[in-house]
């Protein structure tokens, strides 16, 4: 996203940042907080060549021209780091942290200052968040920190106090529209429901885009186990057992397909030393891994958030009994008959129990098919019984 568009898309993040550059009151620490790739990466990128330009346009804007610039721009500035998750797991790695950490201890190689680019900092593990908060508390001369994250509930509160937030807006609906007609192949009322559940957020209407079909199965799917209340448990086990069965599959495939390609290039490699033949594998392998990671929390994040969504087009319809309001249009009679089925303290519990596992099962590795099993038997059940499978959500500890 250039300048121009990211004043755009988010003028009032850019102003407040201008603002704060043009009253030198910038902090040396930022968060950029984001419902989801809108620009704050963009943002960031934006900040960091300005902090390290020789000459600035403005406020904001660097010059690019400068050799700090172009060094910039070739990915190749010595006084600019990037830290990002990595691996199955997708979290920001200590030995990544500390070698940024000790770089930002050693004088500025250009003399315009440091800068770190954290992505996803939701990501950081406690050891790592503690050790970053020590350098946060007694930072550097002329260095700063930028923190792109899209859960800032997830940070430890006591790094939040000590950064300038800075938060940025979903896309409006014109705007993520044009920008999903143009970039993502759909069109039609798959168009319209992608834009519709994306709510602004980049992210997630390219993860529904990549298969919408597979969404509208897994909503009815889970209409269908919670339309019946009386016999929900066995559907809800089965449903996440298949699941699990299919992740599985998945990583299965991954792996198998990950070595493949490992292979074929060690023999690409053969002529080359060894010692930088291993480097270069390591750093393929890590980059298969990590995009595999990411996919995998993606989907996890889905399923949830198809919960919830299910959910608010329940509520909304007790609510208003308007069909128009639907979020899932295609399933109108499905959610006008769990309306009729769940009472509006039901409904809510059931919001509520959604966002007290979705968190730790995405960013934590919880038991995906566990958590499933024991939040649908509870979501079925009355409100005064107890499901025979809460327990599982209990001794998860979440």
């Amino acid at each position: 996203m250039t300048y121009a568009e990211l004043k755009k898309y988010q003028p009032e993040a850019v102003e407040l940042l201008k603002k704060a550059v043009e009253a030198n009151r910038l902090s040396h620490a930022l968060i950029f907080a984001s419902p989801g790739e809108v620009g704050e990466a963009a943002l960031g990128m934006q900040l960091a060549q300005f902090l390290l330009c020789e000459s600035p346009k403005s406020s904001l804007e660097p010059c690019g021209e400068c050799k700090s610039c172009r060094l910039f721009l070739q990915s190749g500035h010595p006084d600019f780091h990037e830290v990002k998750p990595k691996g199955l797991l997708r979290a920001i790695k200590t030995d990544d942290m500390l070698t940024m950490i000790k770089s930002l201890q050693n004088t500025s190689h250009s003399g315009y200052g440091k800068v770190s680019i954290i992505h996803q900092a939701e990501t950081l593990r406690k050891e790592s968040a503690n050790r970053f908060l020590k350098t946060l508390e007694e930072p550097t001369s002329n260095t700063f920190f930028i923190l792109l994250t899209s859960r800032v509930e997830r940070l430890l509160p006591t790094i939040k106090s000590r950064c300038q937030i800075f938060r940025m807006k979903p896309f409006s609906d014109d705007v993520l529209r044009k920008k999903a007609e143009k970039e993502l192949k759909i069109k039609g009322e798959d168009l319209n429901l992608v834009c519709t559940l994306a709510s602004g957020r980049w992210r997630r209407a390219v993860q529904l885009s990549k298969d919408i079909k597979k969404y509208k199965n897994l909503v009815q799917q889970l209409t269908a186990i919670l339309s019946d209340r009386d016999n929900a448990t066995t559907p809800a086990v089965e449903f996440a057992q298949k699941i699990a069965k299919t992740k599985k599959a998945e990583r299965k495939k991954f792996e198998d397909e990950s070595k493949k390609e490992i292979s074929a290039k060690r023999k690409v490699l053969s002529d080359l030393d060894p010692t930088v033949r291993k480097e270069i594998i390591a750093e393929l392998e890590m980059q298969l891994k990590s995009e595999q990671g990411a996919l995998e929390r993606d989907e996890k994040a889905g399923i949830f958030e198809a919960m919830d969504a299910l959910w608010r087009d329940v509520l909304t319809y007790k609510s208003t009994a308007d069909e128009n309001l639907l979020l899932h249009k295609f399933l109108k009679s499905a959610i006008v008959r769990l309306a009729d089925k769940y009472s509006e303290n039901e409904v809510i519990r059931n919001l509520n129990n959604i966002n007290i596992v979705r968190g730790p099962t995405v960013y934590l590795n919880a038991r995906l098919d566990i958590i499933l099993q024991g939040l649908l038997a509870q979501a079925a059940s009355k409100s005064d019984e107890l499901a025979p499978l809460k327990a599982a959500i209990t001794a998860t500890g979440l």
